[in-house]
């Protein structure tokens, strides 16, 4: 195949026209490397090993532009490369030259990471430590070397203050299975929810006089304060305090 023609297109590409049609467009890169300027003809299998080195190069800008956006890992620059139709090899050289170089680097990554997962969420070491996993870094590389007690204890005094409907009983339930779906386990936010103690009687007491007003007709005296008794003890009362506000009555 003979080159007609070249020329310039923008900073660091050029285009390279052939007899047979075919535009090229190459980096000054991989033209200085092969002399292209200087060749009047190339085989297919020259062509073929220009254009390898070539979307290798281009694989690598891509993935630099990928990463002035904001840090990545390996994993996720690989992904966007391949979403990119690279090949294996152009990805994978991608990779050695972006490590080689400092942009992709695993530790420095990880502990952004975490800092921004500990400062900008609410989420604890479990799921922070899951994330780094499906990014695609191996457990034994992640620490989280951090006192989450006051994130905790702030987490769980908002959500006590913005109950409006459950018991003492309830609202523990409710906040382990709000914890542990955040990612914190048993042993850190437990000692906290064993402290909280809900005035409960005024809940029962409106309870109670739900449920009698709804039942009232339908069971006799003595198995309608079993029946309600049954009832708000389900819902988790104290059923000595049950027995106070049914006594009362």
């Amino acid at each position: 195949m003979e080159i007609i023609k070249y020329r310039k297109i923008k900073d660091h590409l050029y285009e390279l026209n052939l007899d047979n049609g075919t535009n090229l467009k190459f980096y000054d890169e991989t033209i200085i490397k092969y002399s292209l300027l200087l060749k009047k003809s190339i085989t297919n299998k020259e062509l073929e090993e220009f254009t390898n080195y070539n979307d290798n190069l281009a694989s690598y800008y891509l993935a630099i532009k990928y990463l002035t956006k904001k840090m990545r890992s390996k994993l996720e620059v690989e992904k966007f490369l391949r979403k990119a139709e690279f090949n294996d090899e152009n990805i994978n050289q991608a990779i050695i030259k972006l490590e080689k170089e400092g942009y992709l680097d695993n530790q420095r990554y990880i502990n952004s990471y975490i800092n921004d997962q500990i400062h900008l969420t609410s989420n604890g070491p479990e799921k922070i430590r899951h994330g780094l996993i499906k990014l695609g870094f191996d457990e034994s590389m992640i620490t989280i070397d951090y006192d989450f007690s006051d994130k905790l204890k702030t987490l769980i005094e908002k959500k006590v203050k913005l109950n409006r409907k459950y018991n003492t009983s309830m609202l523990r339930i409710n906040l382990a299975n709000y914890m542990i779906n955040l990612g914190y386990p048993k042993e850190l936010f437990m000692p906290y929810l064993e402290n909280i103690k809900l005035n409960d009687k005024q809940l029962i007491k409106k309870d109670y006089e739900a449920l009698l007003k709804k039942y009232r007709k339908k069971y006799d005296e003595p198995k309608l304060k079993l029946f309600i008794r049954d009832k708000l003890y389900k819902k988790g009362y104290n059923i000595e305090e049950i027995s106070v506000v049914i006594n009362d009555d």
